[in-house]
C-alpha cells in the first residue's frame, strides 16, 4: 500500500515578535485507492462473487489549509 502525503509552509514575519504561517497539506496526494480484502462470505467457488474485492476503504484524497499565527 503506497501513500503521498504533500505539505507546504511559508513563514512571513510581520514585527519583531509576530510570525504569520501559511501551511497547505494533501493527505493521498495522488487519490491511490486502497480495496478491502476480497469477500470471503460466500465460500463457493463457482460462485461470480467468490474472492471478488467489493469495497474500498475511505481514504480519498484530502486538502487542509491554515494560517498560524505566532507571537
Amino acid at each position: 500500500m503506497v501513500n503521498l502525503d504533500f505539505g507546504l509552509f511559508r513563514h512571513f514575519k510581520l514585527t519583531e515578535r509576530l510570525e504569520l504561517q501559511l501551511r497547505a497539506e494533501a493527505f493521498n496526494f495522488f487519490n491511490t485507492p486502497h480495496f478491502n480484502n476480497p469477500s470471503t462470505g460466500n465460500r463457493n467457488r463457482s460462485s461470480a462473487s467468490f474472492l471478488q474485492i467489493t469495497s474500498a476503504r475511505n481514504d480519498e484524497r484530502q486538502f487542509r489549509f491554515a494560517l498560524r499565527l505566532a507571537f
